[in-house]
């Protein structure tokens, strides 16, 4: 497995909320507006890195590890998209951030929608990324999330090294049109060496099947009616993906006098790591920069 840049440009914390011990990675001068960025199912903070490090001549750029993921508590409570969406609210009172920006990719969206509606009026521009803000959106079929959760549960959580997973991984559809720097980060954030060197997923696989599971379950337009602020979606191009046409996508736009949505015209579920480029000059003029 090639190296990982090993750039001393973040720093690594903790901060208690919401009754667990929440992991985060932490960019630029904290004087700076703060701007938090959220990671989809799965995921971890640190492939957010090439991202965060460039926004961070602007911003105090704080990314986290939701709960069950990354160096995050593992839920006593089990898992819902609520409880994430609680966790932020939590972190932001916590840690006092006044009107703070928002950066959240698919699940992270969803926290920040949730969030906003516990603290209404609290965040500044919001930008989701490949956030799903419809039941019957197509992007993910109740069959597809069921056939997912289903996949999930039957992932390897342990693996001989990061090397031997990485070479696995690299592959896969999921991953294969990543940039290098995002997928070297997943591995190494998104897993821990155990003793005799091989490596475990830091997010169990029945952790992420579960949040999949509970998808459908989730009444995101009861969160969107008189959803305050500004809120800008990037969606991508590929077979399924939301598109500006779909009735969900008029509902969002229809419930949220303050939203706008960006087709990027190229990418997969995953745009953020494919194209973390096209990414930042999308939302760049939407916060202002």
């Amino acid at each position: 497995m090639p190296a990982v840049s090993t750039t001393n440009d973040w720093t690594s914390h903790y901060v208690s909320a919401n009754g667990i011990r929440h992991h985060y990675l932490e960019w630029g001068d904290p004087s700076n507006p703060p701007l938090l960025m959220l990671h989809a199912t799965g995921l971890c903070a640190w492939p957010w890195k090439p991202i965060a490090r460039r926004l961070a001549a602007n911003y105090r750029v704080l990314a986290f590890d939701q709960r069950g993921h990354g160096d995050t508590d593992q839920s006593d409570k089990g898992y819902r998209f609520e409880y994430a969406g609680e966790d932020l609210a939590a972190i932001v009172e916590a840690m006092d951030l006044e009107s703070p920006r928002v950066i959240g990719h698919s699940s992270g969206g969803l926290a920040a929608i949730i969030a906003s509606n516990l603290l209404p009026g609290r965040f500044d521009r919001v930008a989701l990324v490949e956030t799903r803000v419809s039941n019957d959106a197509p992007t993910a079929p109740s069959q597809d999330l069921s056939r997912r959760a289903e996949r999930t549960r039957m992932k390897r959580s342990v693996w001989e090294s990061r090397e031997a997973m990485f070479d696995a991984y690299r592959t896969r559809a999921a991953f294969k049109d990543w940039e290098d720097e995002p997928y070297h980060q997943f591995i190494a954030g998104g897993t821990r060496l155990l003793a005799d060197g091989r490596a475990e997923l830091k997010c169990h696989p029945e952790t992420e099947a579960t949040f999949y599971g509970m998808r459908d379950e989730l009444p995101v337009e009861n969160y969107l009616e008189g959803l305050a602020g500004d809120w800008l979606l990037l969606v991508a191009d590929y077979p399924g993906s939301q598109r500006p046409e779909d009735p969900g996508i008029k509902r969002f736009r229809k419930l949220v006098p303050g939203s706008a949505v960006k087709p990027m015209g190229k990418g997969s579920h995953f745009l953020p790591m494919e194209y973390p480029d096209d990414v930042l000059k999308a939302i760049g003029p939407w916060f202002g920069d």
